[in-house]
């Protein structure tokens, strides 16, 4: 099964609404709910109301923009003096390989996140298991990783699926013939690779619940038709390289209102939502495939 996955689900009504038009009349049948952001129980309600189709739900865990849902006078190393969030891939990495400042930050991380997914949960069906990614993939540092095999043991939380980040190079055959594609994706890819094989070896338990390959991150913020047309026939002429069930990313839930635009604390986010690319990502979960029911 191939799961076409539209992140940031709540990041804004008008976003969330292009989202949703993605799953009823495109391919979309998977989406990252994002706890912490400031409508988030009203896109829930709209999700509710305005979706017709099952599709899979994965919590999307958020330390890098808005703020948080907890205490910020808890959370000092993750806040800025606004309450709003401040946390880096180099703190992380920082919190990852010096033990005082690992400990202050798992403590805080376990926090936050145990809340994040606690607000998540009534959307689920009962006793249903959740599924966990991130917001920037920052859950793939080994303090985050930790931080979450822990929080899943001590809460007995039922876990069934984890986004792990390890592109597989039969994905990418023929890459020259994309567009668009920015070299700091190649930056992007090899650090998640180098922190999966970490996180693999430290808490292969949580790295096990990765069942899904992913594909994407070469091709972050660019997927384009044609560049999913390339992903896609890769996939289909050397389908015997690739687990049964595998999940491509996109962000086609682009924020073009300025009103909803200033209520994002990061303006790397403001740049990222509101470039025309989002709607050329729209556009290719739009379009007919020919996919049978057992691909999508």
């Amino acid at each position: 099964m191939i799961e076409f996955h539209a992140d940031d689900y709540g990041m804004s009504l008008p976003s969330s609404l292009r989202i949703i038009e993605c799953i009823e009349k495109g391919n979309i049948n998977g989406i990252s709910l994002m706890p912490n952001a400031p409508c988030f129980a009203e896109c829930m309600e709209l999700l509710q109301r305005e979706c017709k189709r099952d599709i899979k739900m994965a919590i999307h865990l958020n330390l890098m923009t808005q703020r948080p849902l907890g205490d910020p006078g808890r959370l000092p190393d993750l806040v800025r003096p606004d309450g709003s969030f401040c946390v880096s891939y180099k703190k992380l990495l920082l919190a990852s390989v010096l033990p005082g400042m690992r400990k202050r930050y798992m403590r805080q991380i376990k926090e936050e996140l145990l809340l994040q997914i606690k607000k998540c949960l009534p959307y689920y069906p009962e006793g249903a298991k959740i599924r966990l990614d991130s917001h920037r993939h920052f859950h793939m540092v080994p303090v985050v990783f930790d931080s979450l095999a822990q929080l899943i043991e001590e809460e007995g939380l039922a876990v069934e699926y984890i986004r792990i980040i390890h592109e597989k190079p039969a994905f990418y055959r023929n890459i020259s013939k994309t567009e668009n594609f920015r070299m700091i994706n190649i930056v992007k890819a090899v650090l998640l690779n180098t922190l999966g094989r970490v996180d693999k070896r430290r808490q292969p338990a949580l790295y096990k619940r990765g069942t899904s390959d992913f594909a994407s991150i070469l091709l972050s913020g660019v997927m384009t038709e044609k560049n999913l047309d390339l992903l896609l026939g890769n996939i289909k002429k050397h389908r015997e390289k690739f687990r049964d069930d595998i999940e491509l990313m996109f962000h086609p839930g682009g924020i073009f209102e300025k009103e909803d635009l200033e209520q994002i604390t990061d303006e790397e986010d403001r740049k990222y939502m509101s470039d025309m690319m989002r709607k050329r990502e729209m556009a290719a979960v739009m379009k007919q495939y020919g996919l049978t029911g057992e691909d999508v």
